[in-house]
């Protein structure tokens, strides 16, 4: 089943956890950016599923998910097909907002109404509806739990969890290729962010000078300074003083700088109407004391980049767990280990970490192939342990997806899910979907047998028997 109960675990998770940092601040007054559900409610908005209520400047995350608006939002994440007619429903208007939406949604007996002729225009949708509807969306029928605590009414910031833990994909990361750190530190606070993303990604770092510095007076924002001045002018465009030699050679651009007055100083403007970013990969990040990221303003300098979800620091303590989330290549020149997982048929190549833990897992399989039985534990990873205790390098991290863990020196597991905790990352897996993951990890289900090796499995050794 594609994602279901990961989707489910994320709406109950809302209620019973402390929520983690925002990958990226929505451009929504009512929305923290370090609400744990604001990457989400940034993606819908961009994707144009879920938009703000009144005026648009607030998003409503506490308030409910009506029927006619879970149908309208799963109609534009189809792309708004055509119907034919209007609602058959006596409590469904005909040419209004969700006309459309609900005719398509009974059409696609996503949502069916109640049999007697009414759809439920205005009726809350609980979490379990919310959680089978999209469910149904993503091709799968699952059974009703008849769970009390997930009969109570959904949240608009639940239906963005629920949608963005289904529908978002990653992008896929380039294989090798060079990054580049550009930042701009008017007061230094920008800089020791700037040089701790540069270490995790491996990139070259580059500061924006600028060919006037700023003064104190200059940033005293309580007058009407140059920085005040130059925010207020769309046409203003700061000097730069230095030059990026040869651009062309990076195909990743990550740009730091601090928020002023609640946007990019305008010389992160300059720097990008400076060079031709067409076709790199790019991401923002920014340090603030309160203000959230910014970077819709600077996107539409680049529209043939890809351009991946920016992030928001107050220091250096999340940013390696954010670089690291990014879909970023590998340094060229960088030898990557590998080692392989075969599962019954299927063999997936795994990046090592480059940490002793690793190194001694490599060195256990020098000797040959391990092969390690599994079972599922948590309902998001895969745990068997391997006869040996490896030296742990643990840290606190977030697990992906595909990620290799060392769990308390003697075990192993492969996570289809995410858990938070202290850690030693082993490797993860490559260019393999989360719902292949899922499939062939046997995601909640019966245990498997993997084998690792450093050498790729001749194929008259698939098909085996798991």
């Amino acid at each position: 089943m594609k994602r279901i109960w990961s989707v489910l675990l994320a709406l109950v998770m809302l209620v019973q956890v402390t929520a983690c940092a925002a990958q990226a601040a929505p451009a929504f007054a009512d929305v923290s950016p370090d609400a744990d559900y604001a990457h989400a409610v940034t993606w819908c908005a961009e994707k144009g599923l879920m938009n703000g209520v009144e005026d648009g400047t607030n998003f409503d995350p506490e308030g409910s998910m009506t029927r006619a608006m879970l149908a309208t939002i799963l109609y534009r994440q189809a792309g708004e097909p055509k119907v034919n007619g209007d609602p058959n429903f006596t409590d469904a208007q005909p040419n209004v907002w969700y006309s459309n939406a609900v005719t398509w949604a009974a059409e696609k007996q996503l949502l069916r109404g109640y049999g007697n002729g009414l759809f439920g225009v205005d009726d809350p949708v609980s979490r379990e509806m919310l959680h089978v509807v999209i469910a149904r969306q993503n091709g799968d029928d699952p059974a009703w739990t008849g769970s009390v605590e997930l009969a109570v009414p959904a949240t608009r910031a639940e239906a963005a969890v629920a949608l963005y833990e289904t529908f978002y994909e990653p992008t896929p990361a380039p294989e090798s290729g060079k990054v580049l750190v550009a930042y701009f530190s008017a007061t230094g606070n920008t800089r020791p962010v700037a040089e701790k993303v540069a270490e995790v990604s491996g990139g070259d770092l580059f500061e924006i000078v600028p060919a006037e510095p700023y003064t104190a007076e200059d940033l005293n924002y309580t007058t009407d300074c140059r920085a005040n001045a130059e925010q207020n002018d769309p046409t203003a465009r700061p000097a730069i003083q230095n030059a990026v030699e040869n651009m062309g050679q990076y195909d990743a651009v990550l740009i730091g700088y601090p928020i002023w007055h609640g946007h990019a100083p305008k010389i992160i403007h300059t720097f990008l109407e400076t060079y031709d970013l067409s076709g790199k990969t790019i991401a923002t990040f920014c340090t603030s004391g309160g203000s959230g990221h910014e970077d819709a303003t600077l996107r539409g300098y680049e529209p043939d980049a890809t351009w991946l979800e920016g992030r928001r620091f107050s220091g250096t303590s999340q940013v390696e767990s954010w670089v690291n989330g990014l879909a970023l290549p590998k340094p060229a020149n960088e030898e990557t280990s590998k080692m392989y997982l075969q599962i019954g048929d299927t063999v997936w190549t795994a990046v090592l970490e480059d940490n002793p833990s690793a190194a001694a897992l490599k060195e256990l399989l020098g000797s040959g192939p391990l092969t390690v039985e599994m079972s599922d534990y948590g309902g998001f990873e895969k745990v068997g342990g391997i006869g040996v205790d490896l030296p742990q390098s643990n840290r606190q991290i977030t697990t992906k997806p595909g990620d290799i863990i060392l769990y308390q020196g003697s075990s192993v597991t492969i996570y289809y899910g995410e858990n938070t905790w202290n850690f030693t990352l082993l490797g993860h897996i490559d260019g393999v979907s989360d719902d292949e993951l899922r499939d062939v990890l046997k995601a909640g289900g019966e245990n498997i047998s993997v084998t690792f090796s450093l050498e790729e499995p001749a194929e008259d050794s698939r098909g085996a028997d798991t």
